[in-house]
């Protein structure tokens, strides 16, 4: 599985836009809160003992006498991490949710490699979470575009238990991207635990389009079959019900959006269906997921 060759050609100039995850690793071409060696020259501070004395000012050592160090803007990479649910409700919808979602990776994690960031993606397994190799440069996108393609769909993986114990493996305040379909309870101590961790969360909610509107669903008596846990139960499907359906939706959507707009985090909702091109030049672009 790879991305479509015109659609990487336009997102070699596209960045990604967190608004509070910093560049704190490696040398990249992201503006660190840090100060180092580097080109641009921004403050000036007092000489303190082990300071590499190549960097004293002399002509301000001369005028005032006073040791002070010359400081430099630090340029880093943002540690991005790209976590993909493989629980058994992603295989719904064709093409499948969790197809869509691999996609969306790949595709978010090459704009991170091209603007110079350091990307790694993590996928969790019953053994605990899987993490990739980190990946930086775009040379390197190939072998991401390896790793995320040949992800295969799980079954009863926990993805909540996943983002709970991820912070542990990741560089301080990086960028989490988080690509579920969000059927899930329970979510909001999750993120506390993220935002707490000083991480900051991009969610991508992957849905089939029966499941944003079931406006083509057959309606009579009909079994369902929960995906997760094999659970049938038998409804009778009619106009009623499926507006009742809409309004549960649309009241939990607000919900989930809420949660993560509460800490300034993106939530875009995407289907299994939306065209890649649309979604990455102009949907992501509308969001300020991408510039």
């Amino acid at each position: 599985m790879r991305p479509p060759a015109a659609l990487l050609e336009q997102l070699t100039t596209s960045r990604l836009l967190p608004a509070y995850a910093q560049p704190s690793i490696g040398t990249g071409e992201r503006r660190s809160r840090r100060k180092g060696a580097g080109m641009e020259f921004v403050d000036h501070r007092p000489y303190r003992a082990g300071d590499d004395t190549r960097h004293l000012d002399p002509h301000l050592f001369a005028r005032t006498g006073d040791y002070v160090v010359r400081e430099y803007a630090l340029n880093q990479q943002l540690p991005v991490t790209i976590v993909i649910d493989p629980s058994a409700s992603m295989g719904a919808s064709e093409p499948s949710k969790f197809t869509q979602a691999r996609l969306i990776a790949q595709l978010l994690g090459f704009a991170a490699l091209a603007g110079g960031d350091q990307v790694q993606a993590a996928v969790p397994t019953p053994l605990g979470n899987r993490l990739s190799p980190r990946w930086h440069g775009a040379a390197r996108a190939d072998l991401m575009f390896d790793w995320i393609g040949k992800l295969p769909a799980g079954k009863g993986e926990d993805f909540l238990q996943a983002l709970r114990t991820l912070h542990e493996d990741l560089p301080p305040r990086g960028l989490v991207i988080a690509i579920s379909d969000w059927w899930h309870e329970a979510i909001g101590p999750v993120l506390d635990t993220l935002f707490a961790a000083g991480q900051e969360v991009l969610a991508i909610q992957v849905l089939g389009p029966g499941e944003i509107d079931p406006q083509d669903m057959l309606t009579g008596v009909v079994t369902m079959e929960d995906s997760e846990s094999g659970e049938e139960i038998e409804l009778v499907v009619d106009r009623t019900l499926l507006d009742r359906y809409r309004e549960l939706f649309a009241q939990r959507q607000e919900e989930l959006r809420a949660m993560f707009n509460a800490k300034h985090w993106h939530f875009v909702t995407v289907s299994a269906q939306d065209d890649l091109d649309q979604l990455f030049m102009r949907t992501f672009r509308a969001q300020g997921v991408l510039s």
